[in-house]
């Protein structure tokens, strides 16, 4: 096979797609590997051991919640993912209850993060990108922007605004290229700032 056909098959295989249940374990420590340093994240688990062994657990509860919305997409080779859930979708009673026996200490850390987003969460039907994230070592490829392309690009089809908190200010720019605009700050007491974005359809 030619560098040019190896490099296009490649490219092929990273192209997203809605992710199953099968998905989910790649899907999880996807989750788990981007997010360890997260600045939100570090604050909830402040220990680097204690998260590295908690994040598995807690972000394949989030991803197995997630995909009852039939919005979640991964790349074939399972390296980046974003969990989306529709306009109108309820929110699962029973995930936070999952959450807090997983964190058990640090739960109240989370619920108090979760109580910030809640008040500057918007009413109207959108498109809520709650999670996207990259193994360290597939990021700075695009694959972020591949994998938001497919719901915002029915955003401006059926003309419906997406959401989003960027919990790192150097993914903002990220969010900026595509059409979201910061609309607020939100500021942890002892702890990281959050950035809510919305996006209107174009």
């Amino acid at each position: 096979m030619s560098d040019v056909v190896a490099a296009t098959a490649s490219t092929a295989a990273l192209r997203p797609r809605k992710a199953t249940v099968a998905d989910l374990p790649a899907v999880t420590e996807t989750l788990a590997l981007a997010f360890h340093d997260d600045p939100v994240v570090s604050w909830c688990v402040e220990d680097g051991a204690r998260r590295r062994q908690l994040n598995p657990a807690v972000f394949g509860a989030v991803a197995k919640s997630y995909l009852a919305y039939d919005e979640t997409y991964a790349v074939d080779q399972g390296v980046s993912t974003a969990l989306w859930a529709p306009p109108g979708a309820a929110d699962d009673e029973e995930l936070p209850t999952a959450l807090g026996e997983i964190l058990e200490e640090d739960a109240e850390r989370l619920f108090e993060v979760f109580g910030l987003m809640a008040q500057t969460h918007p009413v109207e039907p959108h498109y809520y990108l709650f999670l996207i994230g990259t193994r360290p070592e597939w990021q700075g490829r695009g694959l972020g922007s591949s994998l938001m392309a497919p719901v915002l690009e029915r955003c401006d089809r059926d003309r419906v605004p997406a959401y989003l908190e960027a919990t790192s200010e150097r993914n903002v720019p990220l969010y900026l290229r595509h059409g979201f605009e910061v609309t607020a700050e939100i500021q942890v007491p002892g702890g990281p700032k959050m950035w809510p974005m919305w996006r209107t359809p174009k």
